[in-house]
């Protein structure tokens, strides 16, 4: 499009067409922005290009996607501290009888900010915290993420649990994998009402590492056989086998699998009720976090040579969060275009 720009006494120059339309150079409409961001928070920035002319026929440089997505980032990242400002524990009276809620971390590669140089920034691994609660029977879950601190990762677990429907009445059951911060938050957070159980397939991962000492000509059978011993609720029995076989103690601890498995077990007897799990038609496993992981943050956040600043990194999970939360509309509704 040509534009003509007229000089006058009182300025340099006068452009009457962008004042008329509300329409200014580099610009881009609150549609544009959202589509853009769209496929920035799923995508490449190079890949949301071609998905651009695709979709709508026309093109853009990678910066410009880049530069929108990341300035909606951070508003949704105000956004979601403003949705947990609010203390979570004002709850409802009434909501499901059960609400399985998990956390856990994930790490990122992220490098320090700074201009481009012949020599690579050191990049270094930090530790994403995730949460996700989920009603018993349910299919829509809620999530939160950030390079918190663990008491502020638990405090958004609180809030998501709380989104999840988590009321007055409510138990909540919590599948971790033996982290101590993660068992000290659930008692935070979630109090008398919580219930905590040891996921079932990291238990099993201890089980079959000792299963190669324990018998070595059948491993798998013993291992099935101690997995149906935890179901049925028969712990004694399983420390038992375990104690036959325990290795002395001048080997050391990388090489004694069934002293590690013992270990582990023995300092988490209250969290092993499988059978109460089961029959209350609860899971055993942490599969719920464990595909969050892959579907919220690493399909974007871990793609193959990727790195982040942390903040960049920090406000695109908060995007994908709100999308994931089934908050997009609302927060689009609320924006004002560039």
């Amino acid at each position: 499009m040509e534009e003509r720009i007229w000089r006058a006494a009182g300025c340099s120059y006068l452009r009457p067409f962008p004042a008329r339309t509300g329409i200014s150079a580099r610009g881009k409409s609150r549609r544009l922005e959202r589509a853009l961001s769209d496929f920035g928070a799923e995508h490449s920035f190079r890949r949301s290009c071609q998905r651009l002319q695709e979709h709508y026929g026309f093109e853009l440089n990678a910066t410009a996607v880049r530069d929108t997505t990341l300035r909606q980032a951070a508003r949704a990242a105000a956004h979601l501290e403003a949705h947990y400002a609010p203390s979570f524990r004002v709850l409802s009276g009434t909501g499901p009888a059960y609400v399985v809620a998990e956390i856990d971390g994930t790490m990122i590669c992220t490098l320090p900010a700074g201009r481009k140089r012949k020599e690579s920034r050191p990049r270094e691994w930090k530790e994403m915290r995730l949460s996700a609660a989920r009603a018993q029977g349910g299919v829509e879950t809620c999530y939160s993420a950030g390079f918190h601190t663990v008491e502020e990762a638990g405090r958004r677990w609180g809030h998501c649990t709380r989104d999840a429907g988590w009321s007055l009445g409510s138990h909540i059951h919590v599948v971790a994998d033996g982290a101590e911060w993660i068992r000290l938050q659930s008692q935070e957070v979630f109090g008398d009402q919580a219930g905590l159980l040891m996921d079932f397939y990291h238990v099993s991962e201890y089980l079959a590492a000792a299963a190669e000492s324990c018998r070595p000509a059948s491993p798998r059978t013993w291992l099935r056989t101690q997995q149906q011993r935890l179901r049925r609720g028969a712990t004694a029995k399983l420390l038992e086998a375990l104690q036959d076989f325990v290795e002395p103690a001048t080997v050391s601890d990388e090489e004694a699998p069934v002293r590690a498995a013992l270990r582990y077990l023995s300092k988490r007897l209250p969290y092993l009720n499988y059978p109460q799990a089961l029959a209350r038609e609860l899971p055993i496993g942490s599969g719920l976090i464990e595909s969050a992981h892959k579907h919220l943050l690493h399909a974007r956040l871990k793609q193959a040579g990727s790195a982040w600043l942390p903040d960049n990194a920090n406000a695109m999970a908060q995007l994908r969060v709100i999308r994931a939360n089934r908050q997009w509309e609302h927060f689009w509704q609320t924006h004002k275009a560039a």
